[in-house]
């Protein structure tokens, strides 16, 4: 046999394996006919009462923070301002504020 019918051989035993490892077992049954907006799984199995109690539970958990501004404790007073008679070195303030690129911040 010639290297030019070798190498037709390999191609197409390569080929052949390549093909092959396309109809392994777990690709068999995959749904390949696709319809936007309708579902064609394994229908969902109800929850259990203990299980929607322990959600509700977990989401009333997760929710506290969103109305009060992501999760944020609100402040009695918006009053933004320093408090008088603090020890903020502005100095210290202002070349914090020049390293960070705010050249135009005036404290």
């Amino acid at each position: 046999m010639d290297v030019q019918k070798k190498i037709k051989l390999s191609g197409l035993a390569i080929l052949g394996m390549l093909v092959l490892a396309g109809c392994r077992a777990e690709e068999q049954g995959r749904l390949i006919n696709y319809e936007p907006g309708v579902y064609k799984g394994k229908p969902d199995t109800e929850l259990t009462e203990v299980q929607r109690r322990v959600l509700r539970q977990r989401s009333l958990h997760q929710g506290a923070g969103v109305a009060s501004g992501g999760g944020a404790v609100p402040t009695k007073s918006r009053d933004v301002r320093k408090p008088s008679g603090s020890s903020i070195d502005q100095r210290k303030l202002r070349n914090r504020a020049k390293m960070q690129g705010g050249s135009s911040v005036r404290l």
